[in-house]
């Protein structure tokens, strides 16, 4: 499902956008914070309230969890709204709170640009701050901004927006300081975002959007996909061996944006259009699909004839000022 804006613009609903139906939902979810949600996983929205402390909320059994603020955050954050709604990045857990009270996690993108992490675990009072500085030859060093974290095989990993990919290492001890390490190193290209995706059949998947403007169209935007699939290495070592570039996804269907990267079998859902990405989009101004009803909030990008799908969600003018759009999969529990 795709978290919408309510119909009539209502701050405390959110409308559901239908992906299988193409169409809205005839009921709201009753969503008790204004502002944008910084993250979507296991069924649970990630919210900021006013103190930057992070309440987790799921909108199907109106349970919430309230964690306590990432970091101190300075005044002139305080003062910009964007600068405030976007401070906190990305939040994801490791697993649903409602089957692992007591045995989940949290990891925090934030600064704006993701060039810090904060991590915290069921029970802690306060969040674990993340060392980001990579070393590099001749005593080089370099602070990583990630674009994307996600859950994987016991442990968490990030994406950088030039396309490496990094272990988030906690530690269970105090002697132990937490830090990142470079699994993949990076990339250099031009794109715009990088998301990290574990397929239907358990492969960790790289995902790079591309995004373009065509300046003598009054800066129209243009989006591209580029997927890359991490090999596990044999024989007891650990990590991907390479990166190999892949065509197709198959039946898989991904679904990308602020929420934590999903995957779903598009034969189990009938509607949903295999071997594509799903994508909400970041910036509602100047979009090439836009329609003449507003400004398109999610698009379908097939990989097959690497064009657009037919199915888009637009917003109306109304809209165009609510808290975008987020992807969550319900739970019941």
């Amino acid at each position: 499902m795709l978290i919408i804006p309510s119909k009539d613009n209502i701050n405390d609903r959110r409308g559901l956008y239908s992906v299988m139906h193409g169409k809205n939902c005839g009921f709201e979810l009753y969503v008790p914070y204004n502002n944008r949600c910084c993250g979507s996983s296991h069924g649970w929205l990630a919210c900021v309230n006013d103190n930057f402390g992070v309440n987790l909320f799921n909108p199907f059994i109106k349970r919430t969890i309230l964690l306590p603020p990432v970091t101190k955050v300075p005044q002139d954050i305080r003062k910009h709204a964007y600068r405030r709604d976007h401070y906190i990045k990305k939040v994801v857990l490791s697993a649903d709170p409602s089957l692992c009270p007591n045995d989940y996690e949290v990891v925090a993108l934030f600064d704006c640009n993701g060039t810090r992490i904060a991590h915290i675990k069921s029970g802690d009072n306060a969040w674990t701050h993340i060392d980001q500085t990579i070393r590099y030859f001749y005593g080089l060093h370099q602070i990583i901004g990630f674009d994307d974290v996600l859950y994987y095989r016991g442990q968490f990993l990030a994406a950088s927006r030039e396309g490496g990919v990094f272990s988030i290492n906690i530690g269970n001890d105090s002697t132990h300081k937490p830090h990142v390490s470079m699994v993949l190193p990076i990339v250099p290209s031009i794109d715009d975002k990088a998301y990290l995706v574990e397929s239907s059949q358990g492969d960790l998947l790289l995902v790079r959007k591309f995004q373009s403007l065509n300046y003598s169209e009054c800066f129209i935007e243009n989006f591209s996909f580029k997927v890359f699939k991490l090999f596990s290495a044999s024989g007891g070592r650990t990590g991907p061996e390479w990166i190999e570039e892949i065509e197709s996804i198959g039946d898989d269907a991904f679904f990308m944006g602020d929420n934590q990267s999903i995957c779903v079998s598009a034969s189990d859902f009938p509607g949903c259009q295999p071997n594509s990405i799903y994508f909400c989009i970041d910036d509602r101004v100047g979009v090439a699909y836009e329609e003449a009803q507003g400004s398109l909030d999610m698009a379908v990008f097939n990989l097959e004839n690497r064009r657009f799908g037919t199915r888009y969600y637009c917003l109306s003018r109304s809209q165009k000022n609510m808290p975008p759009s987020i992807w969550i999969l319900p739970t019941m529990v």
